[in-house]
């Protein structure tokens, strides 16, 4: 370990590259370097992966700063204590970050997979949707399954089975001949097979009826162009699959992986360029930004060729236009009506009502069907993301219209695999149904000291300005301004932070006063949806108010809501207030082979998913304005920029609990079963129009056709949460440090040739706070990261030796590099001037390139600067770069 120990005693300002010994396997160079595919056979995926070296350093550095982030996450106590009521073990989160740490220092992570794989596998068991880390090698890369499966009953009534979707679309969904069912899978039963899959692999579920639903082909999914988990594992599955049918038939074939290109990223030809791109996000040395397609095509001399294209274009599109006319083409009228649906035979060709914009690659989710020969009407909301909130709400209110003059007299609304976005849009197509109920949205933070020093910063920082600045403007939604929501125990805004702080302690743990939206703010509305316009008010509020005497379209017993499970964020507050606020019921499709009731919303049913890069950009302005006041301590955690050594993608933890009305325990934790749960069958499963009308029938025709064992187990509306579970219920348990660590398949690394270390060069290494300014590709990126009084400039990287080392786009401080004044570096920085920055994107240039040494005196201006980044090498300190702005 001294190659780790020497690697924490470099200085904290250095940026270190990994930079390891040439491994054997150039399995990663093969497949990021290939121009013709980005899909490869899973085992090769793996051989890179595997390849990949592993940084103990990087590694406890991220922990750190990834610790530091969990403190934010409401549920901590409760997933390490959960009631009975809740279908998954419970997990120490932060006890799962100490047993890694206490692995890493250990040594028992042979490379970086194996230590990624850990890390997720405790993530992935907090179940739920708003805890997830995209980042590192497995960001990637996905695993897959050759073949799609799906889980159908024969008649709805008798348990499924498990069959392959290719044999069932050859038989025409059995009305040719009757598909085998899979009988196992690698010689393992196929339900132990695929239980034991999604387990590992499925996320953000409450209920390993929704882990199961996960795994199966969906038409709801194809929609929204993404797929099921059996074709987007995460983790390696193995080399091979062998399907075994119930005729005795055998298929193999290689599990399959998908690269995702990030683009030009230079010559990444080892495990180790691989560490360096993925993990620091650093760039190989030999990387130039005029070659693409991996250094193959000169990207300006390919513009000037395109340029000579456009010219020659533009030439002969003139001399055609002083051509003598030609007669006009001939229209043929088309007797095919125009009409708008999703491109998916899943669905009705056209729909009766549709969003704006409606499709897979659109802005639009909202479509309605009028069944025909019935009085059912569909409404479909696949998501609540919609890109414009007008649209949305007119959609829905289009819907309710249009129905009432068809003379429905029933409504399914169908949220399959919705997996939530706007809570304001959820609320708006609630209050569109139900106009005479103000849903109670209660929702808590967990209450402790950074939380209680950046809501006291921030929210007396918003108090300063008015309704017309755009600083309140910007503020108005921000989570940690008190006095913009509502007090659930008073029903009066928050006057101060303190107010909503509290702390209250409930069940071991503190906890904030109960927070509602204010509605009512048009503002508020407008910018919590991202309505540019600024006029947008959820109905039933403000100036979008319902008429005091406003009653519903539709009676509660005449809607149901029908739900895969796999509803999660705004969809499960979706399903929260029209069943327990307005007494919806519930049908829920699928789930595992067994009989019994089933939850109708598994997903998370957390208020708020918090991205780490809104908790950084928030904690850095609350420290920002504490220095403004002149605070003693304005540094209430580390730097995190500092702190966050690795490229994250995208990670995410979930900030506000849903509560109910004078509870305590999260809804994450409590048991919300389904009014009557149905199998998918042949004639059902791509068949949405039958599907519909079975799940109807369920519920206002034909209750048999519920699952044997589903009914009788929701609550009614206003009941409390059960916290007991379906009688009888059982304990699932407690994820063990032996789940977590369990997958690593040797800890003898010397076995390992590709993972040998020179005993004479320090490989990979780089310290645990480690700098990493975030990237940028212009000045203007700089200020929309809050990155004030920053420029966007070319850095020289260095390995742990001081050695110069690939370079980077970073946003860097601005400095005067004077005597006179105080520069604004720290440490071992310098204030330089004659380096590149980027003022636009794709436009950088040298600066004051002549201007090394600048005489100053008292009477002139000194030219501006910005603070360099400075290698530390042992003793000697190694000048990189130096940076000047625009």
């Amino acid at each position: 370990m001294w190659w780790l120990k020497l690697c924490l005693l470099i200085s904290s300002t250095s940026l270190c590259l990994a930079f390891p010994a040439s491994p054997t396997s150039t399995a990663c160079g093969s497949i990021v370097n290939n121009p013709n595919t980005t899909t490869f056979n899973a085992s090769f995926v793996y051989e890179c992966l595997t390849s990949v070296p592993f940084n103990p350093a990087v590694a406890l550095g991220f922990l750190d700063y990834y610790n530091d982030t969990l403190q934010f996450q409401s549920t901590l106590t409760y997933l390490k204590n959960p009631p009975s009521s809740y279908q998954q073990p419970g997990v120490d989160l932060l006890g799962g970050l100490a047993t890694l740490k206490n692995g890493v220092e250990e040594g028992i992570f042979p490379n970086q997979y194996e230590f990624e794989a850990a890390l997720q596998t405790l993530l992935y068991a907090a179940h739920d949707g708003h805890v997830t880390l995209n980042a590192g090698i497995l960001a990637a890369f996905s695993f897959s399954s050759p073949q799609d499966v799906v889980s159908l009953s024969l008649d709805g009534i008798q348990v499924p089975e498990v069959y392959l979707v290719k044999d069932l679309a050859d038989s025409n969904f059995t009305k040719a001949y009757q598909p085998s069912p899979i009988t196992s899978i690698n010689g393992v039963d196929v339900v132990t097979y695929l239980t034991t899959f999604a387990g590992k692999n499925s996320i953000g579920m409450v209920e390993p009826h929704a882990d199961w639903n996960q795994l199966m082909r969906s038409a709801a999914q194809d929609i929204q162009g993404y797929s099921n988990t059996f074709r987007l594992a995460t983790f390696y599955p193995g080399d091979t699959i062998t399907f075994t049918l119930g005729n005795g038939t055998n298929l193999t074939d290689n599990f399959q992986a998908t690269y995702y290109d990030p683009g030009d990223t230079g010559p990444l030809e080892t495990g180790g360029d691989f560490y360096n791109y993925f993990v620091l996000g650093l760039l190989p040395a030999s990387y130039d930004p005029d070659l693409v397609d991996n250094n193959l095509v000169n990207i300006t001399a390919l513009e000037l060729s395109n340029d000579d294209t456009t010219t020659t274009f533009l030439t002969s599109a003139s001399a055609a236009a002083t051509a003598a006319p030609t007669a006009a083409p001939t229209t043929v009228a088309s007797s095919v009506p125009t009409c708008e649906s999703w491109s998916n035979v899943a669905y009705p060709a056209c729909a009766n009502v549709s969003e704006e914009d409606l499709g897979t690659f659109g802005g639009g989710f909202v479509s309605g069907y009028f069944l025909s020969g019935t009085n059912i009407a569909v409404l479909s909301i696949p998501s609540f993301e919609g890109s414009d909130a007008e649209s949305f709400d007119s959609a829905i209110m289009d819907f309710i219209t249009k129905s009432q003059q068809a003379n429905m007299e029933k409504v399914v609304i169908d949220v399959q695999s919705n997996l939530g976005g706007e809570a304001l849009l959820a609320t708006d197509a609630f209050k569109r149904f139900f106009p005479n109920i103000n849903p109670f949205q209660g929702s808590r933070l967990r209450a402790h000291p950074a939380a209680d020093v950046m809501g006291t910063a921030i929210t007396e920082y918003f108090q300063l300005f008015n309704s017309t600045s755009s600083t309140y403007e910007d503020l108005i939604t921000d989570e940690w301004v008190a006095t913009t929501k509502i007090n659930a125990d008073t029903n009066q805004l928050f006057t101060s932070w303190s107010e909503e702080f509290g702390p209250h302690s409930f069940d071991g743990d503190n906890f904030t006063a109960t927070q509602r939206y204010n509605l009512t703010n048009t503002l508020f509305d407008s910018v919590a949806v991202d309505d540019t316009n600024d006029n947008f008010t959820v109905f039933g509020y403000g100036s979008n108010s319902a008429s005091a005497n406003a009653v519903p379209a539709y009676a509660a017993d005449d809607i149901i809501i029908l739900t895969d499970a796999i509803c999660d964020s705004s969809c499960t507050l979706f399903v929260e207030m029209m069943h327990h606020e307005a007494g919806v019921r519930v049908v829920v499709a699928g789930g595992r082979p067994v009989p019994g009731p089933m939850q109708g919303a598994s997903g998370s049913r957390g208020a708020r998913g918090y991205t780490t890069y809104e908790l950084d950009t928030d904690i850095e302005y609350a420290q920002e304005i504490l220095q403004y006041n002149g605070s003693a301590n304005p540094f209430f955690l580390p730097n995190r920029t500092t702190e966050l050594n690795v490229d994250v993608t995208y990670a995410n933890i979930n900030l506000r609990d849903q509560v109910r009305e004078n509870e305590t325990t999260p809804l994450q934790f409590a048991y919300e079963a389904a009014d009557c749960r149905i199998f998918y069958t042949a004639s059902t499963f791509y068949n949405y129009t039958a599907l519909w009308q079975y799940a109807a029938e369920a519920i206002w025709t034909t209750p048999s056709l519920c699952v044997n064992g589903s009914t009788g187990f929701a609550s009614s509306a206003g009941a409390k949460s059960n916290l007991t579970g379906p009688s009888p219920s059982s304990d699932a348990g407690t994820i063990t440090a032996n789940d977590i660590l369990g997958h690593l398949n040797t800890s003898d690394t010397s076995q390992i040739p590709f993972l040998t270390h020179n005993d004479t060069s320090i490989e990979d290494t780089i310290p645990a706070k480690a700098v990493l300014p975030l990237k940028c590709e212009s000045n203007s990126d700089c200020i929309t990261l809050k990155k004030f009084n920053h420029v966007c400039a070319k850095v020289t990287l260095c390995d742990a030796n001081g050695n110069p080392e690939g370079q980077s786009l970073r946003c860097l401080p601005a400095c005067t590099p004077s005597p006179l004044i105080n520069s604004g570096c720290k440490g071992n920085e310098r204030c330089v001037l004659n380096v590149e920055t980027c003022p636009t994107k794709g436009h950088c240039a040298q600066q004051n390139p002549n201007s090394n040494s600048p005489t100053f005196s008292s009477t002139n201006t000194p030219p501006q600067g910005v603070c360099d980044l400075v290698c530390v090498s042992g003793l000697i300190t190694v000048k990189k770069s130096g940076v000047a702005p625009s």
